[in-house]
Order: C-alpha cells, then sequence, then structure tokens
C-alpha cells in the first residue's frame, strides 16, 4: 500500500475494471492509475481487491469507485477513465439508462466522484487494452486479498460510506459495519413492513478443529448445511423483494469453493480454525457485497448436524 506520494498530478489516466466468475460468483476488482506527463505516463498507484460474490455490472462499478478514490487521494484534478465495460462507459455516459435497482447507486456515487474533478472523460477500451486492471482483479480473486501499491484501500462496508475531503460528492446510503442499512433500521423503527426471504444449500467437506479438547481435533466430515436470510422493504414491479434464484446463486459460488475439500487447507481457514462460528462468519463477509443496496444479510446460519445449529448476524 502506497502511504506517501512523490508526484502531485494535475492529470492522470484511470483503467479500471471488474469481474465476476459466474455472474454473480466470485469477484475480484482492479484499478491502474497513471499520471500523464506530456506523452509519457508516470504510474502513481494500482490496486486488486477481492469483493466476494457479485455480479460483473456490480465489481465493474466498485473498481472504478475504487480508482476515482485513489485518484482525488492522489490530488489529480483532471481524469480520463478507460474500462473494457461498454455498458458502464455508455451509462456514465448517458447512453443508456441504469434500470437496475441494485447498480442505481453505485451509478449515482460514481457520478458524484466524477464531478469532483475540475474534469473528466470515460471511455471504453478494449480487454486486451485494459491488462494491467484485469490482472490485478484475477490476482485478487485467485488469492481472496488486496494486492498492489493503492492509496486508498478498499474496505467493503465502510470505503464507499466515507468522502474524502477533497471530494463535494455525497456517498451512498449502505449498509454500516453495524450490518444494518439505514432503510431497514428506519423501516424497523418506523413499523414498515419488512419481508425476509430465506434459502438453504449444503455442502460437503471435513476439518479438524485445532486445539479442541476432544475428538473434534481430529480429521472428520459433515453435510453442512447453510441457510441464508435476506430483508428488504421495497417490491419491485413483479411483486418480489429479491429473487430467489438469485440468492441461492450467489449462495452456492461459495459454497463450491468449499465443497469435497479438507476446510483447514482452504483460505482463510488454512490461517483461521474452521469452526463453525467463522464459517458462518466468513460466508456472511463473502455473501454481503453482492447484495443489492436495497437488500440486507439479516443472518447466516450452519447446520452442523440436524440438532445443532449456529447463526451469525450483525444485528
Amino acid at each position: 500500500m502506497s502511504n506517501t506520494k512523490a508526484i502531485k498530478p494535475h492529470r492522470a489516466v484511470l483503467n479500471t475494471d471488474g469481474g465476476s466468475r459466474g455472474n454473480p460468483g466470485i469477484s475480484g476488482i482492479g484499478f491502474a492509475l497513471a499520471a500523464a506527463d506530456g506523452d509519457q505516463l508516470v504510474p502513481l498507484c494500482s490496486g486488486g481487491a477481492y469483493i466476494g460474490v457479485a455480479t460483473n455490472n456490480h465489481a465493474e462499478y466498485q473498481a472504478l469507485i475504487w480508482g476515482l478514490r485513489n485518484a482525488l487521494e492522489s490530488d489529480v484534478k483532471i481524469i480520463d477513465v478507460y474500462a473494457d465495460s461498454e455498458l458502464v462507459i455508455k451509462q456514465l455516459n448517458g447512453e443508456y439508462k441504469v434500470k437496475n435497482e441494485g447498480i442505481k447507486p453505485l451509478y449515482a456515487q460514481a457520478r458524484a466522484l466524477l464531478g469532483a474533478f475540475e474534469s473528466y472523460t470515460v471511455n471504453h477500451v478494449l480487454r486486451e487494452e485494459n491488462a494491467a486492471a484485469d490482472a490485478l482483479a484475477n490476482e485478487a480473486m485467485d488469492t481472496r486479498e488486496q494486492v498492489g501499491d493503492y492509496c486508498v484501500p478498499y474496505l467493503s462496508g465502510t470505503l464507499f460510506d466515507e468522502i474524502s475531503s477533497s471530494s463535494s460528492a455525497m456517498p451512498r446510503e449502505t449498509k454500516t459495519n453495524e450490518g444494518v442499512a439505514p432503510a431497514a433500521r428506519q423501516a424497523k423503527e418506523k413499523g414498515t413492513p419488512m419481508y425476509t426471504l430465506t434459502v438453504k444449500d449444503h455442502f460437503d467437506a471435513a476439518h479438524a478443529l485445532v486445539g479442541y479438547p476432544g475428538e473434534c481435533k481430529n480429521l472428520h466430515g459433515h453435510t453442512w448445511d447453510i441457510e441464508v436470510s435476506v430483508c428488504g422493504t421495497q417490491l419491485d414491479e413483479v411483486g418480489i423483494v429479491y429473487d430467489f434464484k438469485d440468492i441461492k446463486s450467489a449462495l452456492k459460488a461459495i459454497l463450491d469453493t468449499f465443497d469435497h475439500k479438507f476446510l483447514n487447507d482452504i483460505p482463510p481457514f488454512n490461517e483461521l480454525n474452521a469452526t463453525a462460528e467463522n464459517l458462518a462468519r466468513v460466508i456472511f463477509e463473502q455473501l454481503e457485497p453482492g447484495l443489492p443496496a436495497h437488500i440486507d444479510l439479516k443472518e447466516v446460519a450452519v447446520w452442523e448436524s440436524p440438532i445443532a445449529r449456529l447463526s451469525y448476524t450483525r444485528d
């Protein structure tokens, strides 16, 4: 991570890219920022971040927002943005309307951040011309970590709630560290009807509890049943709060990384004890970033057996 900036650029070029392996699926974002010094491009900072389960479009916008925040932090005044998502570029240039409710808050924040610069352009490039940002997004998906020499880190649930002192942009209303979005909290206080949707899936895997004073310290297996509940107050034009198939698909993408594996060998459980408690929290943290802004993740429950259930929530 870059803590100092040797160059104070006036103009810079920003390449961004987001990817999803499954759409929705395991996702990562990447950006590369370079100062425009005459005909030369001088690297300023770059980064890649794993963002859990998301769609391609969600990841593309997250990458752009993260890159813009880093550009503002680097004192850039004029920005030329390049991305290989034709949809995102045409939405930002006003050629396409933004119809997806989950994308609208991200679009609004991206436009607000762009407005914090003296001037800007947003441009479409081919994938091969966006190789640096694409490589960082894929590295982050592979390692499930943040990579690069970014100035501002990507922090799920907090990065996009904050506003740089150099920006007049308004932050989106999203989930807070307490795990309850403002809309859901207000609905609770005012007695607004809340819809809760619950899905269930399972995977088979083995684990060994390091330091456990009993037989569970030895290798053993479970059929893990995972139960996820999300909630919201808004119904779409069809009359549903969130499509069952979308949350099922997002959950399956996470569980597939654990299925028929030895959990102790799979990040983050190669460093974190593979308890039901930690499993529930990890699934929660991987699932939450990919949800639309109007949907809150209420609970993730892990069943180790038909009579043993543990749940994790931030409410």
